[in-house]
């Protein structure tokens, strides 16, 4: 079964807080280390680098985290290196048009019931389009899109 890990639990893998070693152990069970590399389409990589400078800002405006830009920068070599190797994760060609069709049909029967984010129904529909049916993800949001759409949660 075919693993899809988005942006908030790739951030917890290459950072060291709340849920990390939970990442690292779902991210290296047998059952998904099987799957390896999983699956880094261009939004997902896009959201990762942003989203530990986002972390390092929010670390300095009072937010929950503490993420020095060192931390950030290494976790961003780590993830990149990762890239490069391509033994655990891979890059992932998936445009826009692929999944358009499936975006506006997810967002027209569950986003005005449910209040999902775009980046909630991108990475259901990325993760869909790669042929994953295993999803992981620490957000409560994307954890239930993809619950809804069939999806396992790990």
């Amino acid at each position: 079964m075919k693993t899809y890990a988005d942006a908030n639990a790739l951030i917890r893998l290459y950072l060291d807080f709340d849920g990390s070693g939970q990442a690292r152990d779902l991210l290296t069970a047998p059952k998904v280390r099987r799957h390896w590399p999983l699956p880094v389409p261009p939004l997902l990589l896009f959201e990762v680098v942003n989203g530990l400078q986002r972390l390092v800002f929010e670390s300095r405006t009072g937010g929950q985290w503490r993420v020095t830009p060192e931390a950030a920068a290494a976790a961003w070599y780590e993830f990149s290196t990762h890239l490069q190797q391509a033994v655990f994760l891979r890059r992932s060609p998936l445009t826009l048009d692929e999944i358009e069709g499936e975006v506006e049909s997810l967002v027209a029967r569950y986003t005005a019931r449910h209040g999902f984010r775009t980046h909630d129904i991108v990475h259901v529909v990325s993760a869909r389009a790669l042929n994953c049916s295993r999803f992981l993800t620490f957000d409560a949001k994307a954890r239930k899109l993809a619950r809804l759409v069939g999806m396992h949660i790990s």
